[in-house]
This record gives C-alpha cells, structure tokens and sequence, in this order.
C-alpha cells in the first residue's frame, strides 16, 4: 500500500515589521520581531518529528516584495536541515513575494523544488527512484494575478497522488484581495487529488472530497489574525487523506469584552480590567483586544481624559513578559452618548456646525487629510492602508472624541 506523509504551509510572512507597535517596550518589540522565525523553527521541527515526505509552502513566504536576508537565510537553514533527514521541500511564490520583487540571491539546498514560472508546472516526488507524487504549482510574476489559473491544472503521468499548490482565492471572496481567482465548482471539476491553498490568513476545510484546504499564516500579525496559528500535517491512510493542525504561534491575538454598567468611579477600572484577563485562559501568551462596555457615558468622559490609558499602561508595565503573558494591546470603548446626536446636528451649537460638516466629508477629502502620513519619510514605513471599514472607524472614533471635547468644554 503507497502511504504519504506531508505538511502543508503558507504564508509564512517572515520578517515581519508588526506595524503601528513602535510604542511597545523593547522586550515586547523583540518578542514580536522573533514570532514568525520561531513558527516557522517550529514548522521544521513539527516536519523532522512526524518524518514526512516532504514541506508544501504555498506561497508568501517573505513579507513584501522586498525580501530581507536575515529571512532568506533563515529559511535556507531550515531547509538544510529538512535535507539532513531526506525531506523534500516544495515551495510558490504569491503576490507578497513575487518573482520580480527586490531580493538578496540565496541558493537552497538540493531538496527544494521551486515553481519559478507563473505557469502551472509539476514537479515528482521520488521514494527509493519510484515516481509517488506529482506536485503542481506556479509563482507569481507579479503583485497581482487574475487568470484563474484552475483550468491549467492538468494530470501528468501515472503516479498515485496529484497534489496542487495554489496561492489564491475563492472569486466570491470579499474581505481579502481577489488573486488568481477560483470557484469551488473548478476544483471539484480538477482531477486533482488535494488542493494545498495559500493567500488567506485563516485555516479553513473548503472542501473534504477532494480536501481543499487554507492552512492560514503561522504566526498572527493583528487583531485581524486572531485565535491559533500554524499549517496541517496531511496523511494518506485507510484509503484517504486525514489531516491534523498543528500550532505553530508564539502568541495570538485574542479579545475580551468587559462590563462597566456597574462602576461609578475611575479607580474602579483597575478591577475591571484585571478581571477581564484573568476571566480567559488562553494556551499561550497573547496580545488582548479589550471592549469596555456601559450605558452611563462615563467611559467615553474617562477616554478623552486619558484615564483608560493610564490605567492600561500601568496594568501593562506589571505583566512580566514571561510564560503565558498577557498585553492589552488595544481598548475600545462602547458607551451610550450622553448626547442626542440628531439633537445636537440640528441645533446652532457648534458641535451642531462640526457633525454637518462631518457628514458631507467625500471619501476623496478624507483620504487628503490622511495622504500627508503616507507620505510621511519615517511614518509611511509603519502604516498600512486603511480598509473602507477601517475608515468608517476612524470617522467614528474621531467624531466621538471631537464631540466629546467639544461638548465637556462647552460646559465648563
């Protein structure tokens, strides 16, 4: 009986800058510096322990276009020691690394099989000089692809498994870019016999027959990677492919929603805040999103005085960064108004004049008034571009704040 043992992987991002936490302290920074090395020394380890046959990485294995040398040597010493016990590498690049992107020439060690082309080719996988395995895939070119690549998957020779390699996603999909677009319908159409996906940052099971499977990244980046991170172990056994995740993080992204309703006065957040990390116990450290929530407007009141902040930095300066550490990386605050919005816009009060005008904001002079920071020679290093969603929660955040002042210093 032909048995196969792989680990699928994608999107290892290593290198990655963490953007928007230069305020973090030195110890935490570094922390976060070393996270997708130390998943992807795991990712090796996993690979040597389970003695598979070999390492799909599915694309986006560097961050951005301009790849770092400590990432590429980082990786070909991983992969010289796959080589050390005979494990096959087989590795595509995606829209973050493509092949046209700026890099150092590193070579790799014998074991690794490159799809260099953005043509859909396939490479064999050999056991003791027996054909077992064809392996397809392709590279991006460039940043973006949008030929559905799907229909250029064809089989190749006889061998008992056709695996294929794909770094990109569903044409349906709206809360990611839309590369190398695909339908669930051409795959299960493909003669394919497993569908190693990359691109989404979400392990997800798209489809058990055949598998077609996101492992998601390795290492969680932002509250918009939460929970666990890290690739599949897959295996042909009884006559099917089973699969297994395996963690690979250093840390995750996490959130916690805390009451206020009951609370009266500032001091009173200390508890609140240490209740809200103790009431979740999560497997490894882990950077928190905190909701705080109330109905009294006094939350918003101690936000624009600076007193949450206050409190979560001296609450943070006690975590000691070691074992299962705990860092409230973020805080939200939802409040009822102890304003009437619609009141106050149609009223000659100057908040009324700041909402009016709020409204009518075009998308094109909010992005104006943001433009100057992407500009900016040493802040564009550390600001990605804002989402349509993250947009609206700026506009929001900033009216809050805005009325908040307005309205507290009005009444003063």
């Amino acid at each position: 009986m032909t048995t196969l043992k792989f680990i699928h992987s994608a999107d290892l991002h290593l290198d990655s800058p963490f953007k928007g936490r230069s305020h973090f302290p030195e110890h935490l920074k570094e922390k976060l510096r070393s996270s997708t090395f130390e998943a992807y020394e795991r990712l090796i380890q996993q690979a040597i322990h389970h003695r598979v046959d070999f390492v799909l990485l599915a694309g986006d294995l560097f961050n951005e276009e301009t790849r770092s040398l400590k990432a590429q040597v980082k990786l070909r010493e991983g992969f010289f020691r796959l080589n050390q016990y005979g494990i096959q590498v087989y590795m595509s690049y995606g829209n973050h690394d493509y092949l046209a992107g700026a890099h150092y020439p590193i070579s790799y060690p014998e074991n690794v099989h490159i799809f260099d082309k953005q043509v859909v080719e396939s490479i064999p996988f050999c056991r003791e000089g027996e054909v077992i395995a064809q392996i397809y895939g392709f590279s991006y070119e460039e940043k973006a692809v949008s030929d559905k690549m799907v229909s250029f998957y064809h089989k190749e020779g006889n061998s008992p498994f056709h695996i294929a390699m794909l770094h990109g996603s569903l044409e349906t999909q709206t809360d990611h870019d839309v590369y190398a677009p695909f339908s669930m319908n051409d795959l299960y159409h493909s003669p394919m016999d497993y569908w190693a996906l990359g691109h989404i940052h979400k392990s997800q099971i798209l489809s058990y027959s055949p598998p077609v499977i996101y492992p998601g990244n390795i290492q969680g980046r932002s509250h918009k990677e939460s929970g666990e991170k890290g690739c599949y172990l897959v295996e042909w056994k009884d006559e099917q492919f089973t699969w297994r995740f395996l963690p690979l993080h250093s840390f995750t992204y996490e959130s916690v929603e805390a009451s206020c309703y009951h609370i009266e006065h500032p001091q009173q957040l200390e508890d609140v805040i240490e209740e809200a990390k103790a009431k979740r116990s999560f497997s490894s450290p882990a950077l928190l999103k905190l909701t705080l929530k109330s109905s009294h407007g006094r939350l918003k009141k101690w936000k624009s005085k600076g007193v949450i902040q206050e409190w979560i930095e001296l609450i943070n300066e006690r975590e000691p960064l070691e074992g299962k550490w705990i860092w409230i990386d973020e805080v939200t605050v939802e409040d009822v108004p102890d304003w009437d919005e619609e009141e106050l816009k149609n009223s000659t009060h100057f908040a009324g004049e700041f909402l009016r005008n709020l409204e009518d904001l075009t998308p094109e002079q909010f992005q104006q008034s943001i433009d100057p920071l992407y500009s900016h020679r040493r802040a564009s290093r550390w600001l990605d571009h804002l989402t349509e969603e993250e947009k609206e929660e700026v506009l929001e955040s900033a009216k809050e704040m805005m009325l908040q002042q307005i309205i507290t210093r009005g009444n003063e």
